[in-house]
């Protein structure tokens, strides 16, 4: 077995701490608010964000406002908390706190996964190895599979813009470690499972994230900063253009030339 050594140790830790209906999708939404849900951990909830915009949620609703055509305002439902895993989010969707919620969302985003990475330390802090992610990673995976499965049980249509995680290693050391391994196996499987979904997209972040030298990271080097998750708002605008964003929402939304 390979040990994963302190320093993918301390990855870990730091990455975990980012702490039946069809919807009412409907062309006109000129005239009312379109209803943004936010599911998932400390990433969502904006933790961090030293301009309290509400990290790269806040700044969606806002950019959807300012750079979609037909959009007057936006109302933004969050609903993640700090520490989150993906078993919680699953039971929080199974226990339907956010069913009429979910109903009435036009958009859905959604971070999860740090949490997971951490709960593999936790159980396994005297002899951290890769094969202890290997055996958690088809568990998450399913679970991941599952929040999709009940987010499309209340609605259909509504694009769910689904965000990987990143490794903050990068500010201490040039040395990829088997950490890198790990994240690129999480994020593809998760990429996999958005794909199969017509409405949703896979928001790769990791590239961002890479040393602090943009002055990327908040003080606790784990979540980002103001400049981190605005950085987060431009890739999901640029991935959903280049994607097009009219045919993932039928037509429904289109981000102005």
């Amino acid at each position: 077995m390979k040990k994963i050594g302190i320093i993918s140790l301390l990855t870990v830790f730091l990455l975990a701490a980012c702490g039946e209906s069809i919807g009412v999708f409907e062309k006109n939404l000129e005239d009312r608010p379109i209803d943004l849900v936010a599911l998932g951990d400390s990433l969502t909830v904006g933790v961090g964000d030293e301009e309290g915009k509400q990290g790269y949620a806040g700044r969606f609703a806002h950019s959807m406002e300012t750079e979609m055509d037909g959009v007057k305002s936006v109302h933004l439902i969050e609903t993640a908390k700090k520490g989150r895993r993906s078993d919680e989010l699953v039971e929080q969707l199974k226990s339907g706190e956010v069913n009429d919620s979910l109903k009435k969302a036009e958009f859905i985003t959604l971070t999860i996964g740090g949490n997971d990475l951490m709960k593999v330390v936790r159980e396994n802090i005297t002899d951290l190895n890769k094969e202890s992610f290997d055996q958690e990673r088809p568990l998450y995976k399913e679970r991941y599979a599952e929040i999709f499965q009940l987010i499309r049980k209340q609605n259909k249509e509504a694009p769910i813009v689904a965000i990987g995680v990143y490794n903050p290693l990068t500010v201490y050391t040039d040395d990829p470690s088997h950490f890198e391994e790990i994240l690129k196996e999480w994020n593809g499987d998760m990429k996999e499972i958005v794909e199969k979904d017509a409405h949703s997209i896979f928001i790769p972040v990791e590239d961002l994230f890479i040393t602090n030298d943009a002055q990327v990271y908040s003080e606790d080097f784990f979540h980002p900063n103001a400049k981190g998750y605005g950085n987060m708002n431009n890739r999901i605008f640029e991935t959903l253009k280049k994607a097009d964003l009219e045919k993932l929402s039928d037509g429904k939304l289109k981000i102005k030339e």
